[in-house]
């Protein structure tokens, strides 16, 4: 799984330098796996018509293929259309619009209406950091191990902890605001003092805001840079939302660099980080053609566009690891809704997943065991019937080799593509490797041959 940091640094040309997840994508035609799926678009479709990207993801391929081809994307999630339409469709913003959006957000009531209900959290987290960097980590691993404003309102919390009052304090003034259970305050409320500071995560809101204020033109642009913003800001290991920052090791020993690693991410300014990457998208140049967003299943998609597309391009997952699990928190940013939040059960009792997942996170298929060989049956066969050859994007897996098994070997996705198509070649991709977390105890094995491409004629 690849966070959506690098995707999109690697379209737009930033260097970065981070425990991220690294993208095997290079966009703009600058990898060897971009240059490999072009060729193999080409060769099973040699008419340059409408290609479609049926799980755009960050819109890693999308993206590189709109300098060649006219692209229809589609993903069932919307923070992907949101990251879709901002590098397919970017708006027109010089320097001076894009220091009008800033000089608002300086400037928003409602800004700094929320401001004053969170503030006490606010003073409170940079306390807990500098009592950390003084040798005191007791009040910082209490405020990383509790739970988000959302929770605590639905539980009794016991009084004389720091923590529970100044909590309790934002949460009566936000109430009394009638900022709870609002948009305007959903990732204050959801995932502040958890994946971001808690103010980084009203400076979050505030971009939102403003973009669902802005003209229909530039919102998605407007949201997608709040999207990479978190991405930069998020303070995990890996810098990922699959899980929040572990104070305590399994030994449960507060691990030595807490401070240091917490610090870092949670002082760094979220409105020049949110400017830096407004100028990064209204930099990027209109692809040629008309590109078409769409957010819906991939069946449904392949049956509604099939009139208007040429050729398929496909990379669904392949291991148990659910993508949503990865991009929940971006998600919810698009949304701005109020997500149930999903259960666990530890030692007999119930409490919330500690990734603050959503309910209704999206569970692929092709993730699932039991489901995934219908699921690609069920896109040969409608590919097919469509008369759409397709290339499919396989990531190998062996027995031993340290990566995540396959829920379904590539063996068997040749024998069922075989059976639909009147031919399916084989490419295998050299020198590509997948890169895993940046830590050593968490790094995989790379493989000589990373990813295979099998190409599917009609």
């Amino acid at each position: 799984m690849v966070a959506v940091l690098s995707f999109i640094a690697s379209f737009l040309g930033r260097d970065v330098q981070s425990n991220s997840f690294r993208s095997i994508y290079y966009l703009g035609g600058k990898s060897e796996l971009t240059a490999a799926i072009k060729a193999a678009i080409d060769e099973v479709d040699p008419s340059g018509g409408r290609v479609c990207d049926l799980f755009a993801g960050s819109c890693a391929v999308g993206g590189s293929l709109a300098a060649y081809r006219e692209v229809t994307t589609v993903d069932v999630q919307e923070y992907s259309r949101v990251l879709c339409s901002a590098i397919l469709n970017p708006p027109c913003m010089s320097a001076p619009h894009i220091d009008s959006v800033i000089s608002r957000i300086k400037s928003s009531e409602r800004a700094e209406q929320i401001l004053t209900c969170i503030e006490p959290l606010i003073d409170y987290e940079q306390q807990c950091i500098d009592a950390a960097k003084n040798q005191n980590s007791l009040p910082l691993v209490e405020l990383l191990e509790s739970q988000p404003l959302v929770a605590r309102n639905s539980v009794r919390q016991s009084r004389g902890s720091a923590l529970d009052d100044v909590a309790n304090e934002s949460i009566r003034r936000l109430k009394k605001n009638d900022l709870w259970n609002s948009p305007d305050t959903t990732i204050s409320r959801f995932f502040g003092g958890v994946y971001f500071s808690f103010a980084q995560a009203r400076m979050l809101d505030t971009f939102l805001m403003q973009a669902e204020d802005s003209k229909p033109n530039l919102k998605d642009t407007l949201k997608a840079a709040a999207l990479s913003t978190a991405s930069v800001l998020v303070n995990t290991v890996g810098k990922q939302f699959a899980q929040p920052l572990r104070p305590k090791n399994k030994a449960g020993v507060v691990k030595k660099s807490l401070a240091t690693v917490v610090d870092r991410d949670r002082s760094m300014d979220a409105l020049e980080m949110y400017k830096t990457w407004l100028g990064k998208y209204s930099a990027l140049r209109a692809a040629t053609g008309k590109h078409q967003i769409l957010r819906q299943d991939y069946l449904e998609a392949i049956t509604d566009q099939a009139s208007s597309l040429s050729v398929l391009y496909a990379d669904p997952p392949y291991t148990r690891d659910h993508y949503s699990r990865f991009y929940h928190v971006l998600e919810t940013m698009c949304l701005r809704d109020n997500p149930a939040l999903s259960n666990v059960t530890k030692g007999g009792q119930v409490t919330i997943s500690r990734g603050l997942y959503r309910e209704d996170r999206h569970q692929s298929p092709f993730c699932i065991r039991s489901l995934a060989p219908g699921a690609f049956a069920a896109l040969f066969n409608e590919a097919r019937k469509n008369e759409l050859p397709l290339v499919l994007s396989y990531s190998p897996h062996e027995a031993g080799d340290g990566t995540h098994p396959r829920v379904v070997s590539m063996e068997q996705i040749i024998e069922s593509a075989r059976s639909y198509f009147d031919r399916v070649d084989v490419c295998v991709v050299d020198g590509i490797t997948h890169n895993m977390l940046n830590r050593s105890g968490l790094k995989l094995k790379t493989r000589d041959n990373a990813e295979i491409l099998l190409k599917c004629y009609c």
